[in-house]
């Protein structure tokens, strides 16, 4: 990491380079290994919001449990095919849950 990164996106595809539009920087990985490789150098940056593709993040759950307590980097699935898993949207449904202690979805 050459500069301070505050936003990433990390996904398979070259889809994830629409994300540098919005000022994300980007990685495109072979897999979860990299993947985790990507994520725990962009957490010694002190990056703080890191969007993983759905497939990669379902993948990733070693790297999930041991940043799943820590403030940041905050880890984000978002899907980056034609084709959603609901794995963000599940994320979403337990995080406010978690927060006002139901489920409003």
């Amino acid at each position: 990491m050459d500069k301070h990164v505050e936003v990433a996106a990390i996904g398979r595809t070259d889809a994830v380079l629409l994300y540098n539009a919005a000022g994300f920087q980007t990685f495109i990985v072979a897999g979860a290994g990299e993947a985790d490789k990507i994520v725990f150098q962009l957490s010694n940056a002190k990056c703080k919001v890191i969007l993983i593709d759905e497939d990669l993040y379902s993948a990733m759950t070693e790297t999930l449990k041991k940043y799943k307590t820590s403030a940041f980097p905050i880890l984000m699935p978002v899907p980056m095919s034609s084709a959603s898993k609901g794995i963000g949207m599940k994320k979403i449904q337990e995080n406010v849950e978690k927060a006002i202690g139901i489920n409003i979805f």
